[in-house]
């Protein structure tokens, strides 16, 4: 608070006792020479019993405070010294000038105990709750092995079954045994994103940054999932004939990761749509418009785009907006494995420097856009 002029030409009216702060006017030894009625009422005196005395018979280590905030035009906050100080605790938030002229020192004073303990309130429930959210954490990921491969021994067996292992099955038992199948593996990818999802919330993951070839690999995941888009007659389409720079040095598993989350968004969520995979060096002019590391040489090529297109999904404008909310469920009730998927995707593109965007509308579909750099930046 700039208080000096007003003190240069302090008139006998009631205004500074009107003002909000409390004043201390102070001699240049630290003697008190005047205050305002805030200060009377945070230390719950008389002018009296202030006037004549020093600065720091009313603020802990006052000398030095006052020397710092004064020489570096700083705010600090310290505890009041109180008659009654055993009773309770008053902090204080400061800011100090001096007049060159006079030599006196104006120090505003703040009462800010309430501020402070309830901040100090905030800070300890969160405390205890990150506490709590780590050790869920910690409890699932440790559980999550036993989890998965009780329900992968559920897929495996109802599998074998249908398959005529244990013997002939009536239609009702294949249909029974089907529905098993399908809701197990259904289960078990839901449960897997949610592990992987619990794991980055806890940081329990260290990146492998090393070279590898990004079109071998989007080739061997296209084989992976070529026999799925045609059994579920799921219309599919790859392009990666503009993608010129082939070596990449991200964690390759990671990178693989993220591929998969796009082509089982397309292969459990689309029905009879068309899904599309275009991936090539983002252009110039997209560069340009956002905060990349390689726009200001424009080198395209330090980055990998892709465009991921399902015709058969849509998202509201709400959903758009917290699409990338982990926990936000919403009126449209989506599959718990799409919305977790999502969200692995923008944690590890984020995590690689890179960046990932959703448009969505109806009789388009939606597009899910993201960039990787092709090596971490730092």
């Amino acid at each position: 608070m700039k208080l000096l002029e007003y003190f240069k030409s302090q008139k006998e009216d009631n205004n500074f006792n009107l003002l909000p702060d409390g004043i201390f006017t102070l001699e240049q030894d630290g003697k008190i020479i005047d205050v305002n009625n805030r200060i009377l009422e945070i230390y719950n005196t008389t002018r009296f019993n202030i006037l004549g005395r020093y600065f720091s018979d009313f603020v802990e280590n006052g000398t030095a405070t006052l020397n710092k905030i004064v020489n570096n035009s700083s705010s600090v906050s310290v505890k009041a010294i109180l008659e009654d100080e055993d009773i309770h605790t008053t902090l204080l938030d400061i800011t100090a000038s001096r007049n060159a002229d006079t030599g006196k020192v104006y120090v505003c004073v703040r009462n800010v105990t309430t501020e402070k303990k309830e901040q100090n309130s905030i800070a300890q429930k969160y405390a205890a709750a990150q506490t709590i959210i780590d050790e869920k954490n910690e409890f699932l990921i440790e559980s999550s092995g036993s989890v998965l491969s009780n329900i992968v021994s559920i897929i495996g067996f109802s599998r074998a079954l249908l398959d005529g292992i244990g013997g002939a099955l009536s239609e009702k038992q294949q249909k029974y045994l089907n529905l098993i199948n399908s809701n197990s593996q259904d289960l078990n990818y839901d449960l897997e994103k949610l592990f992987a999802l619990f794991k980055l919330e806890s940081r329990k993951i260290v990146y492998d940054n090393k070279g590898f070839d990004l079109i071998a690999l989007i080739k061997s995941i296209d084989r992976i999932y070529k026999k799925d888009f045609t059994d579920k007659k799921i219309l599919f389409s790859l392009d990666y004939s503009n993608l010129t720079q082939r070596d990449c040095y991200l964690d390759g598993e990671v990178v693989e990761y993220i591929l998969r989350c796009i082509m089982d968004i397309f292969s459990r969520f689309a029905k009879l749509g068309k899904c599309s995979l275009n991936i090539g060096h983002p252009p110039v002019d997209f560069l340009k418009t956002r905060d990349f590391a390689a726009k200001d040489s424009y080198d395209e090529n330090k980055y990998v785009l892709f465009e991921a297109k399902i015709s058969d999904i849509t998202f509201d404008e709400e959903e758009l907006k917290h699409i990338f909310d982990t926990y936000y469920r919403g009126k449209n009730k989506r599959p718990i494995g799409l919305k977790a998927t999502i969200n692995l995707l923008k944690i590890y593109i984020t995590d690689f420097g890179g960046e990932i965007w959703v448009y969505s509308k109806q009789n388009f579909g939606t597009m899910f856009t993201f960039v990787l750099p092709l090596k971490k930046m730092d």
